[in-house]
Formats: C-alpha cells, sequence, structure tokens
C-alpha cells in the first residue's frame, strides 16, 4: 500500500520533471534558432553591400567602355546612332545573363536548418521519455 502511494507520487514529479526540461530546452534551441538567422541574415546583408559596391564600379566602367566601343565602331564607317545601338544591345544581353547568374546564388535559403533539425530530435526525446 505504501509503495503504490511513493510511486503514484513520483509519477506526477518525473512527469513535471520531464515538461519542465523540455520547456527549458524548447527554449534555449529556440534561442539558438534566432542567433543562427541571425548570422545567416548578416552574412546575406555583407555579401549584398558588396555586390552593391561591384555593380557600381561596374556601371561606371560599362560607361567607360561602352563610350569607347561606340567611338570604335564608328571609325569602321557605321553610322553613331546604329553604333550606339549595337552597343546596347550587346550590354543588354551581359546584363541578363549577369542578373540570371546573380539570381542564382541569391535564392539560398535562410531556414536555420541545425536549430529545426535539433527541435524535432528534442521533441522525439522527449516523447520516447514520456512512453
Amino acid at each position: 500500500m505504501a509503495a503504490d502511494r511513493l510511486r503514484d507520487s513520483m509519477l506526477p514529479n518525473a512527469f513535471s520533471n520531464v515538461l519542465s526540461d523540455f520547456a527549458d530546452l524548447f527554449q534555449k534551441e529556440l534561442q539558438l534558432a534566432k542567433a543562427e538567422f541571425s548570422s545567416n541574415l548578416t552574412t546575406k546583408l555583407r555579401g549584398g553591400v558588396w555586390m552593391l559596391a561591384a555593380s557600381a564600379l561596374f556601371l561606371l566602367a560599362g560607361a567607360i567602355f561602352s563610350e569607347a566601343l561606340v567611338i570604335w565602331i564608328t571609325t569602321f564607317g557605321i553610322r553613331l546612332h546604329m553604333a550606339c545601338l549595337i552597343v546596347s544591345g550587346m550590354l543588354l544581353v551581359l546584363a541578363l545573363v549577369a542578373f540570371v547568374a546573380g539570381r542564382g546564388a541569391v535564392i539560398e535559403d535562410l531556414t536555420p536548418t541545425r536549430s529545426i533539425h535539433h527541435i524535432r530530435e528534442d521533441i522525439r526525446t522527449t516523447k520516447e521519455q514520456m512512453s
């Protein structure tokens, strides 16, 4: 009889401890997910700033190069307006290629995958302990 009462009082305590530990673990996993997301976002922003600086310099160099290219094409007897159209068409094609290449690199997912994996493992472990 006393063993039954002792077992009955230990079961709610163990259950309470498991739930308390799970809540604490879940809160820590959320903090880890926030930190991982923040780190991923910082990396993306830093990359974006470098891409912005590169594009500004590229734009300046492209303007000077296209001007020189137009002048060079006119030396072959092609009228100035036609030389401008030829150069602008070439630049349009290059811009589309650069956009497609850059978009493929920027699409990377920001989801904190490691933290989600840890949370799923924690839930699975807690379910096993409660069974």
